[in-house]
């Protein structure tokens, strides 16, 4: 399992589809690009989020909410990017950003997908859910992390998908 000064993974492919006014709807889209994160991640400060869905209650009117409502003071801690994580694909993360009311073309907030959940297996079994059961097949689990210069300054997952102060915005706030 991945910890404190260990590096982040960076081996993986994950995409998102950037904001852009001309797809300002939420079922208009552009075409995903990929996200780099051994460009993103030397010499800054980028938080992670997991969610185990796009859609999902727990994830849409509460875990979602922490962060996209304090991006000024992600800014003036010094983050430069928030990446919200889930398996969902490209298409689905970007409707769900707009309908959450994210419209910002700086992509200050990157919604990525990690369809295979292969940068939260890199970081630990307890970061991968099998959802199975409950017809949702595997999933990233619960999670937050706040990476600074590509090495893990804090990274903790959530027990059984609960929303708890571990990925709350407000505790990562705090560790900044």
């Amino acid at each position: 399992m991945s910890s404190s000064g260990d590096t982040f993974p960076t081996d993986v492919k994950l995409q998102y589809v950037p904001y852009t006014k001309e797809h300002a709807e939420i079922v208009s889209s552009s075409k995903p690009v990929t996200l780099n994160l051994s460009e993103l991640l030397p010499g800054k400060t980028v938080v992670f989020t997991s969610a185990i869905g796009a859609f999902t209650p727990p994830c849409t009117e509460n875990h979602l909410p922490t962060y996209l409502n304090n991006v000024s003071k992600f800014k003036k801690k010094g983050v430069d990017r928030i990446v919200v994580l889930t398996i969902n694909d490209p298409f689905v993360n970007s409707a769900w950003s707009k309908a959450l009311g994210y419209k910002d073309e700086e992509n200050y907030v990157i919604f990525a997908t990690d369809p295979k959940a292969e940068l939260s297996g890199k970081l630990g079994d307890n970061f991968v859910a099998d959802l199975s059961s409950e017809g949702l097949g595997t999933r990233s689990s619960r999670y937050a992390a706040i990476v600074d210069d590509g090495h893990i300054v804090y990274l903790e997952s959530e027990d059984g998908g609960a929303f708890t102060e571990r990925s709350h915005a407000s505790s990562l706030l705090e560790r900044l």
